[in-house]
């Protein structure tokens, strides 16, 4: 497999898994029944992506990386604080969107480096298309968390 290729298994998982971290943080927060209803959704979702990229990388005969557990704990720490003094659905709403930007930011980065690095991948591989396929699952998501703003 391209490095290239492995990246972008690798930034899917690293992505799905923290989202997943980081609803599971909140979930606990959140009144809104319809919110929390959404966010298990999404939570699913990312369930899925990190299976898939998992298994992307496991064919290639490379083991998927978990987070280290500083950075899940700088996450979880960071949600704490942020939802101190302010968990209504529209701050939550705002936090789901800001994280799903950012993976949009990292996805689409990993996705420009395999096609314009030195490496080069085709658009066609399963591993940038699993990442396209992240990045609209992510713009649902920002959709889908407006309703609450």
């Amino acid at each position: 497999m391209n490095t290239p290729d492995k990246e972008m298994y690798c930034e899917v998982y690293r992505s799905s898994k923290m989202g997943t971290e980081s609803i599971m943080a909140l979930l606990p927060k959140v009144e809104n029944e319809q919110l929390r209803a959404d966010m298990v959704t999404q939570m699913n979702g990312y369930g899925s992506f990190a299976e898939r990229a998992k298994n992307g990388l496991s064919e290639a005969h490379i083991e998927a990386q978990e987070e280290k557990k500083s950075k899940v704990f700088a996450a979880k720490s960071g949600i704490a604080a942020e939802t101190l003094f302010d968990s209504s659905a529209s701050h939550i709403a705002e936090l789901m969107i800001r994280g799903s930007g950012a993976d949009i930011v990292s996805i689409t980065r990993s996705q420009n480096e395999a096609t314009h690095g030195q490496v080069r991948i085709s658009e066609a591989t399963p591993a940038f298309r699993l990442c396209s396929e992240l990045v609209d699952f992510e713009n649902q998501n920002i959709e889908r968390m407006k309703k609450y703003l």
